[in-house]
């Protein structure tokens, strides 16, 4: 059952994501890229492929009407995917990802934004992307750990996108994402296809995810800060949670 599974979902995934390019990237063939419509196009399809996936999440909060920068912790690739089904943004993710098979593809041409974080070159690059998206009209998603991993609360952040909404007085909004089974973060030197067998060969892959209300200051400290807090606050109260409805065996929160 977990064989046939995995290879259900595989082929639901493949089939998506050449649809979705196919959808993107045609008619920018012709009239040139179109931002809206990768929009609309993405949130058509990332929600029903995610369920497909057997992915439930249990979302608090929402994203705000207006263009944002959106800063989440880092658990997993689906962190990002989750978040755009609901978010209007551009995201912006490591280099490697532009390399991967039709997904690296497909983003390249959907105008998500990459960086090479060792390269100040790359890094001041992506700033201007960010700073171009947001004039606008767009949100952008970012991630500053840079880097997922397993610790109970947020690492180190990255200072970019919070010096630039400082300097230029954009709004932060700060996401928690916390999964029911912490083994299905993605770290360490796992390659995609283990992961992806590892979690979706279960039935069903359990998320709860955090909207906080946008957070404003021309000082960066002060919005790492207050970003960093929230998040880890909510981390923390999120996994809690998932404990709680371990001992009593129930997912109360979650609609199949």
């Amino acid at each position: 059952m977990k064989t046939l599974r995995v290879c259900y979902r595989a082929v639901i995934l493949v089939g998506c994501l050449i649809f979705h390019i196919v959808w993107v990237v045609v008619p920018a063939l012709f009239r040139g890229r179109d931002l809206d419509h990768a929009f609309n196009t993405s949130q058509l399809w990332l929600g029903w492929v995610l369920h497909q996936l057997g992915v439930r999440a249990d979302k608090k909060g929402s994203p705000p009407p207006g263009n944002f920068i959106y800063i989440g912790n880092h658990r997993c690739y689906l962190d990002g995917i989750l978040a755009m089904s609901e978010v209007r943004a551009l995201p912006v993710v490591k280099a490697e990802v532009s390399n991967w098979p039709l997904i690296g593809y497909g983003a390249r041409r959907t105008g998500i934004i990459f960086v090479k974080r060792q390269s100040k070159t790359s890094r001041t690059g992506a700033l201007d992307a960010m700073r171009e998206a947001l004039k606008m009209g767009f949100s952008v998603l970012v991630y500053p750990e840079g880097t997922t991993h397993l610790q109970p609360t947020t690492i180190d952040f990255r200072t970019g996108a919070f010096n630039l909404a400082a300097k230029e007085g954009y709004g932060i909004v700060p996401m928690a994402i916390e999964y029911k089974e912490e083994s299905d973060a993605w770290v360490g030197d796992e390659t995609f296809l283990p992961h992806f067998i590892r979690c979706f060969g279960r039935k069903r892959m359990y998320i709860k995810i955090r909207y906080g209300e946008p957070i404003f200051s021309d000082n960066t400290d002060e919005l790492v800060k207050m970003a960093k807090d929230w998040i880890d606050e909510n981390m923390l109260a999120i996994r809690q949670e998932f404990e709680l409805e371990k001992t009593t065996e129930a997912i109360p929160a979650f609609a199949d």
